[in-house]
């Protein structure tokens, strides 16, 4: 799956065009660039051929597309953002009920109350209403905040998604090594489509903690049909894209890859700015 072509972005980066379908190397940009320099330290003559070059620059390009992706999702969040300003302007908006009116008029009652003689029947009507009055404002006043509160609410569930955030911003579930699959999968993820362990254990506990989520069935379409079928297909927050049934975890590296792309060992050595080892003795 290659980039059919490359278009431009507000930000400069090169964004994925409509339609555009691609499964990158590595599940971020830190992947490709830690091959990037492995090729060209440790194996020039490679990287140096036809087919080196070409390696590197789908590297390149894997980054553009994966910050491309990542700038989208950021575009969410901006819009999550002014949508939050707007409900909080509106908050600061409302006028305060005069809660202290109702005290004082509360104290003035108690005072009439206790005075012997007839009662001052008017009087006492007409600061009952006032305290009624504040007890109605109130009332609006609460509702306004809820409206507000729900107008928020929907908009974080739509910056959400499907994706398994807890109420901490993190996961609610157990760990990988104690979870129990079939009972703690996030909502609409196959079960049948996971790939085998140890990697379906990484991959469950990335998708329960909103590292990674499932295209929606529509920008999945998009991709060709696998050998299964159409088949759902795995972003992951650093904006890395590859098949559920295809994802695959390195520990030398500590990333995701795509079924049979398996990552160098040394690639992690090059993950520091200025790391750049030199080559193991041939």
């Amino acid at each position: 799956m290659t980039v059919a072509r490359d278009v431009l972005s507000t930000s400069g980066v090169v964004a994925p065009a409509d339609g555009e379908i691609r499964v990158t190397r590595f599940s971020d940009v830190c992947g490709g660039t830690d091959e990037l320099k492995r090729l060209l330290v440790e194996e020039p003559v490679v990287a140096a051929s036809p087919e080196g070059r070409l390696s590197i620059r789908m590297l390149v390009e894997d980054g553009q597309y994966m910050l491309a992706r990542m700038e989208r999702r950021l575009r969410e969040y901006e819009t999550f953002r002014d949508d939050l300003a707007a409900v909080v302007e509106t908050m600061q908006r409302l006028a305060m009920p005069r809660l202290d009116d109702a005290a004082e008029q509360a104290a003035r009652l108690r005072e009439l109350l206790t005075r012997e003689g007839t009662l001052p029947v008017q009087e006492i009507i007409d600061r009952a209403e006032a305290i009624r009055q504040v007890a109605n404002d109130t009332e609006g006043t609460l509702r306004r905040y809820k409206e507000a509160s729900i107008m928020a609410s929907r908009a974080y569930l739509r910056l959400k998604g499907a994706r398994g955030w807890g109420d901490d911003g993190g996961s609610t579930s157990p760990s990988a090594t104690h979870r129990n699959e079939s009972e703690d999968l996030p909502p609409g993820v196959p079960e049948a489509w996971l790939p085998p362990p140890p990697h379906r254990e990484k991959i469950v506990d990335w998708l329960c903690r909103g590292r990674a989520t499932l295209f929606a069935e529509e920008e999945a379409a998009q991709y060709p049909v696998g050998p299964q079928g159409p088949e759902p297909i795995v972003q992951f927050e650093d904006g890395g894209v590859m098949p559920l049934r295809a994802v695959r975890w390195s520990d030398e590296v500590r990333n995701f890859y795509p079924l049979g792309s398996a990552p160098h060992p040394r690639g992690s050595l090059y993950r520091k700015r200025d790391a750049a080892p030199a080559p193991p003795p041939v």
